[in-house]
């Protein structure tokens, strides 16, 4: 026996979790059925490699479907397709609505359940302060650097998974050398100083983290610096890592010197060491 969820499953946020934990509770197998990329793929808030590393974070099975190859079925077609997919339960939120033109719903669902031998069982939206948690909701709070709150509406850390890349070592000539990250996509995060945690060959350090554009040094081009407190490490140059976000330090400003520049990255270490 197999249960199947059907949707975006861009962010894996909590009411994402609610879904998958009540499928679990039908059948061991659980699989999503994911419509990717969705219509508007612009901004996503995890790439297609770490939604992967999220699936088997929640141990299930993660099955792509474009949207294009399933935007003209309709609601029977659809059912007959997860059919073939051997969904033995399919588990939505209330709201569901699928087939062309969106022209299905839960009742419709369990009518084509009924004669597809698909038991449907709908599940109420997780909320948060009356407000349905959501990934736009979730980007919201991202790009007003709301981090801690956007964390909690996740239920995880939010992160960015990238390749390690060379810079111009300025931050090791200041007594802060830093890793640089290159990513796949782009951050919806507000330029500043955050406090992070840096995951590198299976260990996991607490960092402080600029990101923006260096304007004290007239840079252009938004990049990602980690510092790893306390730790002297060595990383190799396109070595996968995972920077996850804690929360917002600061924003990012020009300093009129290094010294300036130095003593305040040393209240900013200082500041995630002890509150």
């Amino acid at each position: 026996m197999k249960s199947c969820i059907v949707g975006k499953f861009e962010s894996f946020h909590r009411g994402h979790q609610k879904l998958i934990e009540d499928a679990r509770k039908l059948a061991k197998i659980v699989e999503i059925f994911s419509i990717w990329p969705p219509p508007n793929s612009d901004n996503l808030l995890f790439t297609e490699k770490e939604r992967e590393y999220l699936a088997e974070k929640f141990n299930v099975k993660l099955n792509n479907i474009k949207f294009d190859e399933i935007k003209n079925l309709t609601p029977e077609e659809f059912f007959a397709f997860l059919k073939t997919c051997n969904c033995t339960y399919l588990v939505v939120g209330i709201d569901w609505r699928f087939g062309k033109g969106r022209s299905g719903n839960v009742e419709t669902a369990k009518i084509l359940g009924k004669k597809y031998g698909i038991k449907v069982i709908p599940v109420p939206p997780v909320e948060e302060n009356g407000r349905k948690i959501s990934t736009s909701w979730i980007k919201e709070l991202l790009k007003q650097g709301s981090i801690e709150k956007a964390n909690h509406l996740l239920g995880f850390k939010f992160f960015t998974m990238g390749v390690t890349v060379k810079g111009q070592g300025i931050g090791k000539t200041i007594g802060f050398p830093t890793v640089n990250v290159k990513t796949e996509k782009k951050l919806l995060l507000p330029f500043g100083v955050y406090e992070v945690e840096l995951t590198y060959n299976k260990k996991t350090f607490k960092g402080i983290a600029n990101f923006g554009t260096r304007p004290t040094f007239n840079g252009e081009k938004p990049i990602l610096e980690v510092h790893v407190i306390g730790k002297k490490l060595e990383i190799k140059k396109q070595a996968l890592v995972k920077v996850d976000f804690k929360r917002f330090v600061r924003e990012e400003r020009r300093f009129n010197s290094i010294e300036e520049l130095k003593k305040q990255i040393k209240l900013d270490v200082d500041k995630i060491l002890n509150e």
